[in-house]
């Protein structure tokens, strides 16, 4: 929500500019999906490297699959589409000229 209302006017501007209220959710969802995977890049490392630690002091070890990290990826990225979509969507498709105007 802060990224949003920090962004009015540019939303406004782009929205004058000719951009579809499409263009703007995808410019706001783009730049958390990037944060998302730059996260999970950082994370899947890390936490395989701890599971591992971990997993050695049972006597029957499970594997490690990459279908748990990829269907963990995939909640992430959708839950954060769904937010940023549903919190983006009232900024942008509200009156551009109401947003310039407050200046």
């Amino acid at each position: 929500m802060f990224e949003t209302e920090h962004r009015r006017k540019e939303i406004g501007i782009r929205r004058v500019h000719g951009a579809t209220v499409g263009q703007v959710l995808a410019m706001f969802n783009s730049r958390f999906v990037k944060i998302v995977l730059v996260c999970f890049v950082v994370a899947v490392p890390v936490s395989i490297v701890i599971m591992r630690r971990y997993l050695e002091g049972f006597a029957y070890q499970v594997p490690l699959h990459v279908w748990v990290f990829a269907l963990a990826l995939l909640a992430v990225l959708g839950v954060t589409i769904a937010v940023v979509t549903l919190r983006s969507l009232r900024a942008a498709t509200m009156n551009p000229v109401k947003s310039l105007r407050s200046e």
